[in-house]
């Protein structure tokens, strides 16, 4: 089938967990808008990983019609297994034979979903992050996942894991793990979407004869900037390809050093030959 999950990820229908999980992260990365990829095709290869990482949905998936054959030729299923007699109950009156006798008031349709927070510095965002979290579900089960953050990734980002989530009622499908990402910017540089500005302090009389400045860029990079004799107030020195990265890409944005005139303090020798050079001139 053209829409099977198996087929949209590339992987055999025996195929692990980690297969899938690394195939989907090479077809997402691939058809990302962001890299040029259509939003329906990337949603196609979501929508595969989601069903196949979530064993009841792909348990539904391989098997979806293990009964079959209602009254007058009508059409019905039930799923078997792991809930017990009332959840069989539960599909067959939910198709129209009745109220269920079994069934329970305010029942949820599936176990709440888990958000958790992970607070990475401004540096990390420049690689590949792995960190690992410990999550504990509502029934005080605690379980560890190994959380891959993408290089690049902003502040706010939230990553999915399906089927991860809480785990209170056995008989209900599992909730969803949220990981929302907080980026944290200890630096003396001012983020602007990817690029990176940081001021720079110039003695003014520096500023007037020209002098060479070192700054150091976010991954500690050294650069050495020849400013011009003359330089004025809020002057921009750019070095293209030293920002920060855009999401699961090798584009990169720039560093600018914008300049800041400072006026020292001179004694009165100083002042003396200030006033004689503005007479002269």
């Amino acid at each position: 089938m053209a829409n099977d999950a198996y087929n949209i990820l590339g992987v055999p229908k025996g195929a692990s967990d980690s297969d899938i999980k690394r195939a989907y992260r090479k077809l997402a990365a691939q058809h990302h808008h962001d890299k040029g990829g259509e939003t329906s095709k990337f949603q196609e290869i979501q929508s595969a990983y989601e069903t196949l990482s979530d064993p009841v949905k792909r348990q539904q998936h391989d098997n979806p019609n293990p009964f079959q054959g209602g009254p007058n030729g009508s059409h019905f299923e039930f799923q078997f297994g792991g809930g017990g007699p009332e959840d069989i109950f539960e599909q067959f009156f939910s198709r129209g034979f009745g109220r269920n006798p079994f069934q329970r008031n305010h029942q949820p349709r599936r176990n709440k979903d888990l958000r958790i927070h992970i607070e990475i510095d401004l540096v990390e965002t420049l690689d590949e992050q792995i960190k690992k979290v410990s999550v504990q579900t509502t029934k005080g089960d605690r379980f560890t996942v190994d959380v891959t953050i993408p290089r690049g990734i902003t502040h706010g980002t939230t990553i999915k894991y399906s089927g991860m989530g809480d785990n209170m009622f056995d008989t209900l499908t599992r909730g969803d793990l949220y990981v929302i990402i907080n980026v944290k910017n200890n630096t003396a540089f001012e983020v602007r979407g990817i690029d990176l500005y940081q001021q720079m302090a110039i003695d003014s009389i520096d500023a007037m004869l020209g002098c060479e400045k070192v700054i150091k860029g976010l991954d500690g990079k050294e650069f050495k900037i020849k400013i011009p004799p003359g330089c004025q107030f809020g002057t921009k020195f750019g070095m293209g390809g030293n920002g920060l990265y855009h999401m699961n890409t090798n584009h990169r944005g720039n560093l600018v050093v914008e300049a800041v005139i400072k006026t020292p303090i001179l004694n009165e020798e100083q002042l003396s030959i200030l006033r004689k050079l503005k007479r002269d001139q």
